[in-house]
């Protein structure tokens, strides 16, 4: 999860993107109460099927493969596809999914060459799947799982025969190699137990490979969320340490660069050029177990991958994929240029929670869609907050800490939120207006009545705009505007202003969401104040504690137990960042605690804060830890709605504008397979990366109509 960067939009649109964008949207979306549905014509299958099969397809008793494979095998220099396939191929469940053409090129664009989101379309990492949009769970890598009736050891069956891009076997010994020689080597810096692998009491389960293709998990506590955890994520090296936890690497290959393994191997910071040979995104002589292999890595220009011709995965007539024969993510640094390079038809396919698209820029590309043949489709993002505001519940001043965690003045400056004009004047009246909350897509929130009451419970709590309840409350807390200039004082006469921060590349979005806050606090009385900070700098300088605002993010995650950080200060990017410091260095580095426990919080090394006995984040520690452990579904849930209880009741922690606004994806003509949000089970969940999007919608499906036109 990272914050969002770009630049000013405006300048790129035709015409009126007010007038053009909100009759575009009215006639795509339901009367703004959800995200927005519409399909171009052209622009994806014909298929009207819904969602994906639940339960495993078995595979065809024969397999094809692209003839560009085909000759390669008959020129005797790659094995049959028999050979190069497990034994029991994994079989894309999707319904809306059409048997392709082999051959063509994909072209996108991204910001960076080494951009995180690329490992965002390939999900073949990953042990466990999710389908129709997290509602269900399929074998991956995995073919099979169990677990005891407690759930504290799980086992799991991998397919047998799976094999790396360079077509050497993969066995459970990359999983033993990645939890041996780099999770549990103490000179492997950066590299710690993941949370998937800890148990509701915070210590670490033991790792197992009892043979080539089974692997166990066995906890000293009920784990029964594990399998949700292993669907999460692409599992795959990123910019920057990884995409959720990587749970193995290739040993043939990287073992070279391992001490261990490689005696001439002296460095101290060896695990530094191991980490950069083991990133298949940079390295094109890194195997990996996605559709695409890197072919080649041009440093801020350009990155092609081509099919991996051991990829384990089919199509229901059993023809392996992927369809397409290679994918290129030209680099692009500029938001403008990129929207550009779209608008020219210059790119085929586009996934707009990668990029700083907006709704604004509709217009613009409808404009040009006869044009170059891009259609404009819009999914749901599956946000709870659109464009987010919290302040830092541990900021070191003592007297505007103690003001921000009072749930009164938190409330009274929702109160003042003029999210109505926001929701129309940014988000073109789409989406559903919201206090902010969790993702309404999470089962939290779907399972039945209770949970949808609950979740219209927390949306609605304190949504209302009401600027004379507003003032009452800030009056009721004493802070009043007690030298007559206008603005209102903190209790004890000091000054009282809000500083909104943000990195200083982040998108419009977000700015103008924060001119509108700014509009709206100042009229109640509250100076405030927007204050642009160094992109790079951001996320240290919050994580020590010294911002008093985040407002360049947006809440996309579903579930408490398998990303808590929104609800729940469990590390150092969200609304209580010494907490979740504290909370880390508990099975961490306890001792620490113990030693700095008579020092200043903010002089700590680093800066941590343990909450006061019956806190809100103290209940909220306790309610992760005891549904952590519960394996009954229906009372996990039940402690999750507790977790919500806290938020309505002592929050709000974080300010939404609107929830599940729609996301813009555009398609080529003739790009087949890319599902529509009629196809999509909860009509697509753009903006998460623990529900990965589109890899959940297996781009390998993706095919021309025409391969020959667009090699």
């Amino acid at each position: 999860m990272a914050h969002s960067n770009g630049i000013d939009r405006r300048g790129f649109l035709y015409g009126s993107a007010i007038a053009a964008g909100s009759i575009m949207l009215a006639s795509c979306s339901d009367s703004g109460s959800g995200g927005g549905s519409g399909e171009a014509p052209a622009a994806g299958p014909a298929s009207k099927a819904k969602g994906s099969e639940t339960k495993p397809l078995a595979p065809p008793s024969s397999f094809k493969e692209a003839p560009t494979l085909a000759a390669r095998v008959k020129a005797g220099d790659l094995p049959s596809i028999d050979e190069r396939l497990p034994e029991a191929p994994y079989v894309i469940p999707h319904r809306w999914v059409a048997s392709g053409n082999y051959g063509g090129r994909l072209r996108m664009i991204m910001a960076e060459s080494y951009s995180s989101a690329i490992k965002e379309y390939m999900y073949g990492r990953s042990f466990l799947r999710f389908l129709n949009d997290g509602l269900d769970i399929g074998p991956g890598l995995v073919e099979s799982w169990e677990s005891n009736e407690d759930a504290t050891e799980w086992v799991f069956h991998f397919r047998k025969g799976l094999k790396w891009s360079d077509g050497e076997p993969w066995t459970t010994a990359d999983i033993m190699y990645w939890w041996d020689d780099m999770v549990n080597n103490d000179d492997y810096t950066g590299v710690d137990p993941p949370d998937d692998v800890r148990s509701g009491k915070g210590t670490v389960a033991k790792v197992a490979a009892p043979d080539e293709t089974t692997l166990t998990l066995t906890f000293d506590a009920p784990a029964p969320i594990t399998p949700e955890r292993l669907a999460a994520w692409v599992n795959s090296p990123a910019q920057e340490g990884s995409i959720g936890p990587l749970w193995m690497q290739p040993k043939h290959y990287l073992q070279q660069f391992h001490p261990t393994y490689n005696k001439e191997i002296t460095k101290k910071d060896w695990y530094l050029e191991h980490e950069a040979k083991g990133n298949f995104g940079t390295n094109p002589d890194c195997p990996t177990m996605t559709g695409w292999m890197l072919k080649s890595y041009q440093d801020g220009r350009s990155v092609l991958f081509e099919r991996n011709p051991y990829y384990w995965c089919v199509d229901k007539e059993g023809k392996q994929l992927p369809y397409i024969d290679e994918v290129q993510f030209s680099v692009v640094i500029d938001d403008e240029v990129q929207k550009l390079q779209m608008s020219e038809g210059k790119v085929d396919y586009v996934h707009g929670g990668h990029h700083g698209l907006v709704l604004e820029d509709i217009s613009g590309f409808k404009q040009t869609e006869d044009r170059t043949g891009i259609r404009v489709n819009l999914w749901d993002s599956g946000s709870g907050t659109g464009s987010i505001v919290f302040f830092n519940y541990d900021y070191p001043d003592k007297e505007m800490r103690e003001l921000i965690r009072n749930p009164k003045f938190r409330q009274a400056l929702s109160f003042a939120i003029n999210r109505k004009d926001i929701r129309k004047s940014i988000y073109f009246a789409t989406g559903e207006l919201t206090t902010g909350t969790l993702s309404p897509k999470g089962e939290m929130f779907t399972l039945n009545d209770e949970a949808k009451s609950n979740y219209v419970k927390w949306r609605d709590a304190y949504v209302t705009y009401d600027v004379e309840k507003a003032k009452s409350m800030l009056d009721e807390l004493g802070v009043v505007d007690k030298d007559g200039d206008g603005k209102r004082e903190l209790p004890s006469g000091a000054k009282l202003q809000i500083s909104l921060d943000y990195p200083a590349d982040a998108t419009n979005e977000h700015i103008q969401k924060n001119n509108r806050y700014k509009r709206d606090w100042d009229a109640v009385g509250v100076a405030t104040k927007l204050t642009p900070v160094a992109p790079e700098a951001f996320g240290e300088t919050w994580g020590r504690g010294e911002l008093m605002t985040t407002t360049a993010w947006e809440v996309g995650d579903c579930s408490p137990l398998i990303y808590p950080g929104w609800v729940i200060p469990v590390e150092t990017g969200h609304w209580a960042p010494l907490h979740g410091q504290a909370f880390i260095m508990q099975t961490g580095d306890p001792k620490k605690l113990e030693q700095q426990a008579d020092t200043d919080p903010w002089e700590r090394t680093p800066p941590w804060i343990l909450p006061e006995e019956g806190d809100p984040i103290d209940r909220l520690w306790k309610l992760y830890a005891q549904a952590r452990v519960e394996p009954d579904r229906m009372k996990r849930v039940a402690l999750m709605w507790e977790i919500q209880k806290i938020h309505i009741e002592d929050g709000p922690f974080f300010y939404g504008v609107v929830a599940n606004y729609p996301r813009i994806v555009l398609v080529r003509d003739g790009l087949k397979n890319v599902p529509t949000r009629e196809n999509l089970a909860l009509g697509g969940w753009v903006n998460p990366w623990i529900l990965p999007s589109p890899a959940v919608y297996d781009p390998e499906t993706y095919f021309w109509e025409k391969p020959d036109e667009h090699a």
